[in-house]
């Protein structure tokens, strides 16, 4: 059920967003949607354009949901008799705030001043971070997030034709290496025998880390990462992925761009990796240290 009324679709990831958004305050017991709500919600979509810019800024989704809390103070009671609650309550017991409201009328105003034919979670973020409603100020400044920073790197992937797009049409966009290529191709491959949607983080990184035509696998090796428990628990069932890779792309053309390179590497992949606080995460997770990857990266570039 669509949470407003507008004249241009929801992108998938967009409508997920608003629908988790009603879960929190329905599960909460709260009687209106406000926008931190769906903040929470956009976080959720890993695979998303404003997931991807907010993970960029160091926010994730299990701090954001500790600060969300710790501002509602909502009590552990409340929330149990919440969620005791009859199941199929109706869900139009449910307003949004005035403040949602407008977001999401900004919203498709963003959609449509861009010449976009639908409202995407870069476009929510646009309109929620315009608005600045006091409860989602107060989340994200206890998240150290600016969130007139989050409208610039919005408004500089879509600068650069990055959307809520398939990792196809990013392919096209990223001036990608010939390796490079090869390594998404396989990465793609590894999605279908893992039975996920959609490209991950984590098939990107073991593909890196088994490249060997690749320097990316020498510097994996060399910092200690270890690639088969990563492959172990990919091929888990229900197993997760690590987020989706279109703003990791994006950071890599960056990154090229920084150093003149006229395409985009692998070593460009591993850096913006490194720097992603997602694949920073699985670094760790699995051995290595994100820093010194990047130390290697940059010695390999300047070399």
């Amino acid at each position: 059920m669509r949470l407003n009324r507008t004249d241009r679709p929801y992108s998938r990831y967009a409508q997920r967003a608003l629908d988790y958004a009603r879960r929190v305050a329905k599960t909460n017991n709260l009687s209106s949607i406000d926008a931190s709500h769906l903040l929470l919600g956009i976080l959720r979509e890993e695979s998303s354009v404003g997931c991807g810019v907010l993970h960029g800024l160091g926010l994730t989704l299990e701090s954001a949901e500790a600060h969300w809390l710790a501002i509602d103070a909502v009590d552990t009671a409340l929330r149990e008799r919440a969620a005791n609650a009859q199941v199929n309550a109706s869900v139009d017991l449910l307003s949004m705030s005035p403040a949602l409201t407008e977001a999401l009328s900004l919203a498709a105003d963003e959609s449509r001043w861009l010449g976009h034919a639908y409202v995407g979670t870069e476009h929510v973020l646009l309109g929620i971070c315009r608005v600045g409603e006091a409860q989602l100020l107060r989340l994200l400044q206890r998240s150290a997030v600016d969130p007139d920073q989050v409208r610039r790197d919005i408004r500089r992937l879509l600068r650069a034709g990055v959307t809520e797009i398939s990792i196809e049409q990013m392919r096209r966009l990223a001036r990608l290496s010939e390796l490079s290529r090869r390594v998404l191709n396989a990465a793609e491959q590894i999605t279908e025998q893992t039975h996920h949607k959609q490209v991950g983080i984590m098939h990107l990184l073991l593909v890196l880390a088994r490249e060997q035509r690749s320097v990316c696998s020498r510097i994996l090796e060399a910092s200690g990462f270890n690639d088969r428990a990563l492959e172990a628990d990919l091929y888990k069932p229900r197993s997760t992925t690590g987020g989706g890779l279109e703003t990791l792309l994006d950071r890599a053309v960056a990154y090229a761009d920084s150093v003149g390179s006229h395409y985009t590497g692998t070593e460009h992949l591993l850096l913006a990796l490194s720097r992603d606080s997602r694949g920073a995460r699985l670094l760790r997770k699995y051995g290595a240290t994100p820093d010194e990857i990047e130390r290697r990266v940059r010695e390999h570039l300047s070399a």
